[in-house]
């Protein structure tokens, strides 16, 4: 099983309570294979290795040939995104293939609760328990 790795500004570790998670202050050096690395708004991170690298649009830092980067954000060229609104829901949509723990999963469309969770907190969530469920 990996572990879930957040630094910069993001809550989503509230929706990840069943998952092994840790909140990082300050710079995140991380160099473990089953890492998942989410980087909110100014995070400040160097990855040698990791499954994935989940960033906010705008968000960069240090990352090695062949770590899987997958951004979040409104467009449909993020690799996670949304594709409706309303006051209780949105629905998260996975864009391309990514892979996983346990193989690779196919695009596809998610609805769930706001909950008052920002929207990358929601996209990074969603896409984090993903990366380890496969």
């Amino acid at each position: 099983m990996g572990i879930i790795i957040i630094c910069g500004e993001c809550e989503c570790f509230k929706q990840l309570e069943k998952y092994p998670a840790v909140k990082i202050c300050g710079k995140a050096e991380v160099n473990c294979g089953s890492a998942v690395i989410i980087a909110g708004k100014n995070a400040d991170f160097a990855v040698n290795s990791a499954l994935a690298v989940i960033v906010d649009e705008g968000v960069s830092g240090e990352l090695s040939r062949g770590v899987q980067l997958i951004t979040c954000g409104v467009s449909p060229k993020n690799t996670v995104s949304i594709t409706s609104r309303t006051d209780e829901k949105i629905t998260l949509s996975l864009n391309r293939s990514i892979k996983t723990q346990r193989g690779v999963v196919e695009p596809l469309e998610k609805p769930v609760l706001k909950e008052n969770f920002s929207e990358f907190d929601l996209m990074a969530a969603f896409c984090a328990k993903l990366l380890i469920d496969g």
